[in-house]
């Protein structure tokens, strides 16, 4: 495998792995919109899921963009990203 594909290869799968987070927060939400009691609380549920979506979207914002840089990286840089998405 390339140092290409390689460093794709984990990129993708932190994008895969961001957007499982996403559901599972949606999930919590909804769970915890099933259980609140009153409108203050329902709304207070939906402001921190959407601010915790909208980290989680950015992260996979950034990776997607650093997934398109990739491709036209130097070895220099495949490593950087490999050692960022890797940790090796």
């Amino acid at each position: 495998m390339s140092l290409l594909d390689s460093v794709s290869k984990a990129i993708e799968t932190k994008i895969d792995e961001l957007d499982k987070q996403v559901e599972a927060e949606q999930a919590e939400a909804d769970r915890r919109m099933a259980e609140a009691e009153n409108e203050k609380a329902k709304a207070d549920i939906q402001s921190q899921v959407k601010k915790n979506i909208e980290e989680l979207q950015g992260k996979m914002d950034d990776a997607k963009k650093q997934l398109e840089e990739a491709r036209d990286a130097s070895e220099e840089r495949l490593q950087h990203l490999k050692k960022v998405f890797t940790g090796s």
